[in-house]
């Protein structure tokens, strides 16, 4: 049985609390990182934890797109590194004269962060192929170094 997948689009600050919170401890595989800089678009695949049914324990992946972006630094990661997986704990946008900054805050030690420039905010993302069980829900330690 197929179960209907989460289809979201983040304009404004409450949006993307909404998207952020459904993205909570996703693993965002470096290898599926992309900026096409001609289409101005940043593109990221996730495996996110089904927040909206906890009961279910589920995964499923999610694909976002980020419109508008002018530029992308990254800190606390290699893009070498293709078989590195992040946890991203939220997303946050900081908005600015000329557009503003997306930033997405993960766990671990370095305290790895993309930050993304963007004329303004504006996301779309929805989930893809089948939902998968999982082990448990993902919890947070009081260190502030993420999911355990």
């Amino acid at each position: 049985m197929s179960t209907p997948g989460l289809k979201l689009k983040a304009v404004d600050s409450a949006d993307l609390e909404i998207l952020s919170a459904c993205l909570q401890d996703a693993l965002l595989p470096v290898l599926d990182l992309h900026y096409d800089r001609e289409a101005q678009e940043f593109l990221f695949a996730a495996n996110r934890f089904r927040w909206e049914a906890p009961a279910a324990r589920e995964r499923v992946h999610m694909a976002v797109r980020v419109r508008g972006v002018t530029a992308v630094q990254h800190k606390g990661f290699s893009l070498k590194q293709p078989g590195k997986f992040l946890s991203l704990l939220a997303m946050a946008f900081i908005p600015a004269e000329d557009g503003g900054l997306l930033w997405l805050h993960c766990a671990g030690e370095t305290q790895p962060a993309l930050r993304l420039s963007v004329k303004s905010l504006d996301l779309l993302a929805e989930d893809f192929g089948e939902p998968w069980p999982c082990a448990s829900v993902p919890t947070h330690d009081d260190s502030g170094k993420g999911a355990v």
